[in-house]
């Protein structure tokens, strides 16, 4: 027996065909499921941009609006002419002389408030039931 044989010689050239045409297509298969893969990570990437675009797109809808506008200027300390404006602020401390009843300076706040409108601390009244009477008051005056 030869090894050489003209009919082992073919079966080897077609052997060695095939298995190159099955390692070949199956390359091609896994790169082909590979790019589909990325492709579907992507489209998900892209409709969630998509969403995003629109989110932002009402977010500047909105913040472009007369209304937001104004709020971002008083936000910014800016008031329309002659407006007479009021700043809230809480007390820094339960225990300060104003809340004990002592006099102190007035705040730039105080100062602010039109006439006939008091603080509740400064008229010697106090607590809720001292609110309510200084509001009544000011009801009607």
């Amino acid at each position: 027996m030869h090894l050489a044989a003209p009919d082992r010689v073919i079966w080897l050239v077609v052997a060695a065909i095939v298995l190159w045409g099955v390692w070949a297509f199956g390359s091609e298969l896994m790169l082909n499921l590979r790019l589909n893969q990325e492709v579907q990570q992507l489209r998900d990437g892209n409709a969630q941009l998509a969403t995003s675009n629109d989110q932002v797109r009402k977010q500047l809808v909105v913040a472009g609006s007369p209304g937001s506008l104004e709020e971002a200027a008083r936000k910014a300390g800016f008031a329309k002419p002659g407006e007479q404006v009021y700043v809230i602020v809480k007390p820094r401390d339960a225990a300060s002389p104003v809340a004990v009843g002592e006099a102190a300076s007035p705040s730039p706040v105080v100062s602010a408030l039109p006439r006939g409108v008091h603080r509740t601390a400064e008229k010697g009244g106090g607590g809720v039931i001292g609110s309510i009477e200084q509001w009544w008051r000011n009801l009607w005056h």
